[in-house]
């Protein structure tokens, strides 16, 4: 029979129980003691004592039945689970690896806390005087302080010995709830209210994969030693400041914290041994209890200052150490994502001395390190202080951290460890946060030299020198030799020099459509040394007349009279026939300006980026040799003139030698046109804006097609390649004061991460900076500033817009300058660039930090939506809106009905957290695009729809198994109107709730109902679309939907029923 009978459960393992229920097959909280034994060792004495060690601790026989409501009971002493495995047959050379495979699925095996035990015991005979010892226990029975009052037993008991007296669990358990019902609680909730208040919500750690669809919690640990110089300088900073180690440490972490995620304010999770009462010093339990200590690191406060107030605020917290977290949890209902921990995600534990050692007579025992298959929290520092040497290790979730950023984070924290206690009097501010290897890592992005200096002329005209017959543009019905095109530019650049339109000084306006004549013009005004300003025929005649006053160009090649009008003050010439000698033409200087082309300013007005000829050379041999372009491929001509991409286009293909074939117009009308035309005539390499590429991947190709690469630019690509194309995409990235293209990368289609912008070109410097001007750390993110070669030379006539936009470079030589592209990015460990978005459309609700592309992959994996965009848009006060524009998959029918906003609300909310669903959910037919192939946003909600369905309104349950679902809620949550898109967290629901309705679930459904079932589905309407499908238990008799309408209208009936009855007390 039971020593006891059934009780109550503690906080803690309560706290416990419910994690298990959530992940029964998952072994994170498993707790492993394993020992290398070396000499003659009494195998009998050792199971006896193993034995003994469970009879003296009764939480060691406890299992924790679930029917009719969990409770703990005591089972009478008995033999242990013990497991004996001989491996001294095994191979010598094998042998060790096996003893690691056997430790590691002792402490890997999953207990039934349900049926018991929850404490198992594992012997491995590796020889005659060589064994290993595994302890393995569930940590809803122990904790730290536990496994020294279990190997201090262990060690009289294996000796024959009496322990000291052991306590008794219950007793505390009887002391938590008699402390629970007094007002201490009420005290520690208005204390952790105030001190949490304006906490941050969630710790934002470094991650470029998207949020898994199944979270798991796969363990990783990168280990740190911090070397005895850094132990010199802690013991120096204890002495003088008067504190611990563990507060230096604590302290330290938090800076590291805030060096990685950008936030002066942190919350780190910290255990508490929770033995204040009398009479727990000798009873093993879980007695410890989470602390969630606040830490505001400032940029003016010195580590002595930081050391003093970790200090003060971990004092305060302190004082509530025996009031359960839970409670807390409970009570101040926090924000929560998924099964991200609530408060806090990261911990921080540490050990003074070894722990844990174990001695037994004549043997010398050695502790193991045993790697955990999984992790509590998403990142964990655990750290051993001892007298000459100090070890550790970062902890991390594999599938919320990678191994990259978990290795980054330990060696910041040895060098702040370092750098802190050497100078604790110091600032944090002005020292250096970042380890060397990061700060040059960082410091290295790019800075190649450039790959030529030849301008794209001059080897225009050694192509028309060595194959003058080689065909150059291909516009229609319009063939240009290299000799043809060489003839007729320089021709015209005879004209231009003749009107006095020559020399570095000069701008040239070039007024034509994409085709031979635009190629021929700017090939013509670069043989005068004059630089050339594209216009867009197709743009409207104020904007022309607007750029043409800024750039003061002294003559214009147009296409014909019709545009004579818009340059009454300059000459206008028209392109020359290829037939006739041309004049000789004087040579070119080459290093000046190339062309000018306008962009879009912030104040509404254009400005005119002036690019030179080095930085244009430098563009086009990387294009050449990346994509292996040579005589005999064929590229196309898409952009329009005005797009700095066409000069890209134009002089990638004639300064390699090969063919430009003009993109008709009629090819640009869609995707699938473009791609016919491509394949018709051979193209081998393009460059298209990115939304088009997106779309033209998306598309499926003939085995036939000469096409190869694919560079994309211009806007964000969201998603990689899918399988099927038959060219690699690159992704480019770079704004026009850069010349066109200042990083790329090619994409893998295997890669589960949002595609990278690459690295650098050749000549191109990257720099990721805050708003000081400092390094950014790898992983966080902070300005993209470009130097080198590649910059232009600013803007022209606009010396005040340069000198905002190109600053000196505070890391570079004299002269050196940086642009400021406005583009946020963050540095990934392999030093990839990763762009997040714009300085000035970052995107935050309610605090939290939101990713865009999250929310439209888990839109565009709806039925009925094509692909879709996410952005904050003002709101009422000072919220944003998050909205969602999508293109339906039907969007090209004329009859194609937009999806219902309900539906797709209520099917991102179950793969989304509730803040990251978006409140408007509007309708396009087509991305709408500027005159340059750019997606147009501010065209975005000119365009669209709002979805039919208000958001705010609530729907009643509807089928009888949503009324069973409301109806429990109501009850246990005490709530007089539940509608099926209620969420249980958002309505204050807790953990013991949880179980309530567990329990009243599977009574009325006639079935086991499991615990992670209501964690994973919140709201009423998941929820019952869940149980409806869930099939029955084998032994279950099916629910009726009668008998499930009957259960809930009974439900609701009683509960307005007592409702009722206490309103008119």
């Amino acid at each position: 029979m039971a020593e006891q009978v059934a009780s109550a459960l503690s906080s803690a393992e309560q706290r416990l129980w419910f994690q298990w229920q959530l992940r029964p097959d998952g072994a994170e909280y498993n707790t492993p003691l394993a020992y290398r034994l070396t000499g003659p060792l009494d195998v009998p004495a050792l199971r006896r004592a193993v034995d003994e060690l469970a009879a003296r601790h009764e939480v060691l026989r406890t299992r924790y039945p679930a029917t009719g409501g969990v409770s703990r009971h005591v089972d009478p002493p008995g033999p242990v689970p013990w497991t004996s495995t001989d491996l001294r047959r095994v191979a010598p050379a094998q042998r060790e690896s096996r003893v690691g495979e056997v430790v590691h699925a002792a402490a890997g095996t999953p207990f039934d806390l349900t049926a018991g035990p929850v404490f198992r015991a594992v012997l491995i005979e590796v020889g005659a005087a060589d064994h290993v010892l595994v302890l393995v226990f569930h940590h809803i029975v122990v904790d730290g302080w536990s496994l020294e009052i279990i190997t201090r037993d262990l060690r009289d008991l294996y000796t024959g010995r009496t322990p000291e007296p052991a306590g008794r669990y219950a007793d505390f358990i009887a002391a938590e709830q008699r402390m629970l019902a007094g007002p201490r609680p009420a005290r520690a909730l208005a204390f952790w209210r105030e001190y949490l208040a304006g906490a941050p919500a969630e710790l934002t750690l470094p991650n470029d994969r998207p949020a898994p669809p199944n979270p798991g919690h796969g363990a990783g640990a990168h280990p740190f030693t911090l070397p005895a110089s850094v132990l010199d300088t802690v013991r120096a900073v204890v002495r003088e400041q008067r504190v611990t180690p563990f507060l230096i440490m604590l302290s330290a972490y938090a800076v590291t914290l805030a060096t990685t995620t950008g936030s002066r304010d942190v919350v780190i999770g910290v255990p508490a041994a929770g033995r204040s009462g009398t009479g727990t010093e000798n009873t093993v339990g879980l007695f410890i209890n989470m602390l969630p200590i606040r830490v505001r690191v400032g940029p003016r406060t010195t580590f002595a200052d930081l050391v003093r107030e970790v200090m003060a605020s971990f004092v305060s917290a302190y004082e509530f150490e025996d009031v359960p977290f839970q409670r807390l949890v409970e009570e101040l209902a926090p924000p929560r994502t998924g099964d991200r921990h609530p408060v806090f995600q990261t911990a921080f534990s540490y050990q003074d001395g070894g722990g844990c050692g174990l001695e037994l007579t004549g043997l010398t025992a050695h502790r193991l390190a045993v790697p955990g298959g999984t992790a509590k929290y998403e990142l964990t520092l655990d750290a051993t202080w001892g007298p000459d040497h100090t070890a550790g290790s970062i902890g991390y979730r594999t599938d919320m951290v990678d191994a990259g950023v978990a290795a980054l984070i330990a060696e910041r924290f040895c060098h702040v460890m370092a750098t802190l206690t050497a100078d604790p009097g110091c600032p944090l501010g002005s020292l250096p946060m970042l380890p060397p290897d990061e700060a040059a890592l960082l410091l290295g992005l790019g800075g190649q030299p450039p790959l030529t200096t030849e301008p794209v002329h001059t080897a225009v005209r050694r192509h028309a020198v060595e194959r003058p017959g080689t065909l150059a543009v291909a516009d229609g019905d319009t063939a240009l030799t290299y000799e043809h095109l060489d003839r007729a530019a320089t021709r015209l650049a005879g004209e231009l020099t003749g009107a006095g339109a020559s020399g570095p000084d000069a701008v040239v306006a070039v007024c034509l459509p994409r085709g031979a004549e635009l190629v021929t013009a700017v090939l013509g005004v670069l043989y005068t040394g004059a630089a050339y300003l594209p216009l867009d025929p197709a743009h409207p005649v104020h904007r022309r007349r607007t750029v043409l006053d800024e750039a003061a160009p002294v003559a214009a090649v147009v296409t014909s009279a019709a545009y004579g009008p818009d340059f009454p003050d300059h000459p206008v010439l028209g392109v020359p026939p290829v037939a006739g000698n041309p004049p000789a033409v004087p040579g070119a200087r080459t290093g000046g300006r190339a062309y000018v082309i306008f962009t879009s300013g912030s104040t509404g007005r254009p400005k005119g980026v002036a690019v030179g000829h080095a930085p244009l050379a430098n563009l086009v041999a990387w294009y050449g040799r990346t994509v292996g372009l040579r005589p005999g491929d064929r590229t196309a001509l898409v952009a329009a003139p005005g797009f700095d991409a066409s000069a890209l286009e134009i002089w990638g293909a004639l300064a390699a030698g090969a063919t430009l074939d003009v993109a008709p117009p009629e090819s640009l009308l869609s995707p699938v046109e473009l791609r016919d035309w491509l394949v018709r005539r051979n193209v081998t390499h393009t460059f298209l804006p990115t939304p088009l590429a997106e779309r033209l991947a998306a598309l499926r190709w003939p085995p036939d097609s000469a096409l190869r690469t694919v560079l994309a630019g211009g806007d964000r690509l969201r998603r990689p390649t899918p399988p099927g194309p038959p060219f690699t995409l690159l992704n480019g990235y770079g704004p026009t004061e850069s010349t066109v293209a200042a990083t790329y990368a090619s994409v893998d289609p295997t890669d589960e991460r949002a595609p990278s912008i690459g690295r650098p070109l050749p000549g191109v410097r990257a720099l990721v900076l805050d708003g000081d001007l400092r390094l950014t750390p790898v992983g966080l993110v902070g300005e993209l500033y470009l130097g080198g070669s590649a910059l232009a030379f600013g803007y022209v006539g606009r010396p005040g817009a340069t000198a905002e936009k190109f600053v000196p470079d505070p890391y570079g030589p004299p002269g050196a300058r940086l642009y400021r592209t406005g583009d946020l990015v963050r540095v990934r460990p392999d030093g990839m660039l990763h762009f997040a978005g714009r300085n000035d459309t970052q995107v935050k609700v309610r605090g939290f930090r939101i990713e865009p592309a999250e929310i439209e992959d888990a839109l565009r994996g709806q039925p009925g939506v094509r692909d879709a965009i996410a952005v904050v848009e003002p709101g009422p006060g000072d919220d944003g809106v998050l909205t969602a524009y999508l293109v339906p998959s039907g969007a090209v029918a004329p009859d194609a009905v937009a999806p219902d906003a309900g539906v797709l609300r209520r099917r991102l909310a179950e793969v989304l957290p509730q803040y990251m669903v978006p409140a408007r959910l509007c309708a396009v037919e087509g991305w709408p695009l500027t005159a340059n192939g750019k997606l147009d946003r501010a065209a975005l909600r000119r365009d669209a729809t709002e979805l039919a369905g208000h958001r705010d309104v609530r729907t009643l349950p509807q089928n009888p198994m949503e009324m069973l679902v409301a109806a429990v809620w109501a009850e246990v949550l005490g709530h007089d109107a539940i509608t099926s898109d209620d969420n249980f967290f958002d309505l204050g629901g807790h953990s013991l709730q949880l179980m309530t309705i567990r329990d009243r679930l599977a009574r009325d459904l006639g079935r086991p109902v499991p615990i992670v079932t209501l964690y994973e589905h919140p709201t009423v309407r998941a929820l019952a679309r869940h149980l409806g499908q869930a099939a029955p238990g084998r032994h279950e008799p099916a629910p009726t939907p009668a008998r499930e309408s009957e259960a809930g209208l009974r439900r609701l009936a009683s509960l307005r029923t007592a409702r009722g009855r206490r309103s008119e007390r």
